[in-house]
């Protein structure tokens, strides 16, 4: 019996929570898609690893699925921003989470 992951199972396994100082570094490569929040981050990180090029344009057509710019940037860096993230190689796939305050304090006082 076989005990590798479907590539769905791995996704699910390694999607996590990520805030944007340590997503800065992939931005800064270039690598970071956002996903809309109305989209599921693993049916589309699916998508991408499959290479469904005619649903992944159909997303970017209607702007549900972006690559991360500047203003972004400087937004997530203003508003402190966590995101739900997944590595769709080459691509980080992330989608803007809201946090409550008190877990966001939390978080800070974790990472010093």
């Amino acid at each position: 019996m076989s005990h590798e992951l479907t590539p769905k199972q791995h996704f699910e396994q390694e999607l996590g929570v990520i805030s944007f100082i340590d997503l800065q570094k992939f931005f800064a490569k270039g690598i970071v898609l956002i996903a809309a929040e109305s989209m599921d981050v693993i049916e589309t990180a699916l998508a991408i690893n499959e290479d469904d090029a005619e649903k992944v344009q159909a997303w970017v057509n209607c702007g549900h699925l972006i690559r991360a710019n500047d203003d972004h940037a400087r937004a997530w860096l203003a508003e402190e921003s966590v995101f739900k993230a997944v590595t769709v190689a080459p691509w980080v796939l992330v989608q803007e989470v809201t946090v409550s305050e008190a877990d966001l304090l939390n978080y800070k006082k974790e990472t010093k």
